[in-house]
């Protein structure tokens, strides 16, 4: 079981109260338990051959709600970063889809909000030129900010957009119409998730919405205690 990483010993306390704290362990561990069994099977030989891309990347996406799992459970931002840098390198390089939309803006958000390294920006810039991404959201979180874009999601994104673009005096008061009216509903990849009578819930944060408002560097001081809203993953430096 991954144990959890708390500067000085000290209980930083839960970020997402949907769900107990022995629920996100028991999550952890089991997912944990999970990634050791198809790794030894991939490692073992296991796995046929045309099946080997798929199940390295089931692995990445257990790893990715491993980490997100631990941000609701309360774990120490510069522990989960040093596991996100680990695991994003490995995705653009092997498992970027344009096809995979949300997690896509997932991966992008959080590498906002956890400062990863240029080099990786770089190559981020790289992968998504050679797929041909067209989505104004996509590329400005990597900063390819290209005004004339559409976005391939308007209905969802639209106010991101505005958020961004238009001469609004009050962005965190739209941003904050985002969490509320925009973010999670039935489009939500994650909807719902919490009345699984599997465990699959690892947290319904907003980190694009966090990813926007920490480029823009916006006071949202009035988003502290909105719900899925990351705020300390905002405000994270490293």
């Amino acid at each position: 079981m991954i144990q959890r990483c708390i500067p000085n010993g000290e209980n930083q306390g839960m970020r997402d109260y949907i769900k107990s704290e022995k629920y996100f362990d028991e999550f952890i561990a089991e997912d944990t338990a999970r990634i050791l069994k198809l790794t030894q099977k991939v490692n073992g030989g296991e796995v046929r051959p045309e099946r080997l891309v798929p199940v390295k990347q089931g692995i990445f996406r257990i790893k990715l709600g491993i980490i997100i799992a631990r941000y609701s459970r309360g774990d120490d931002i510069a522990c989960l970063r040093s596991d996100f840098v680990e695991i994003y390198e490995e995705w653009i390089m092997s498992f970027f889809s344009p096809d995979a939309y949300n997690e896509n803006l997932k991966m992008l958000s959080l590498a906002v909000l956890f400062e990863i390294e240029e080099n990786l920006i770089a190559l981020t810039k790289r992968k998504m030129k050679e797929k041909e991404v067209k989505d104004w959201l996509l590329l400005f979180l990597i900063g390819e900010e290209q005004s004339d874009l559409p976005l391939l999601f308007p209905d969802r994104f639209q106010i991101m957009k505005a958020l961004v673009e238009e001469k609004e005096t009050d962005k965190p008061r739209l941003l904050e119409k985002y969490l509320k009216e925009n973010w999670y509903n039935e489009k939500c990849d994650c909807y719902e998730a919490h009345k699984s009578s599997q465990n699959i819930y690892c947290g319904y944060w907003s980190f694009e919405a966090g990813a926007i408002a920490k480029i823009l560097n916006l006071d949202d001081s009035n988003l502290k205690d909105v719900p899925y809203y990351p705020y300390d993953l905002v405000h994270y430096k490293r």
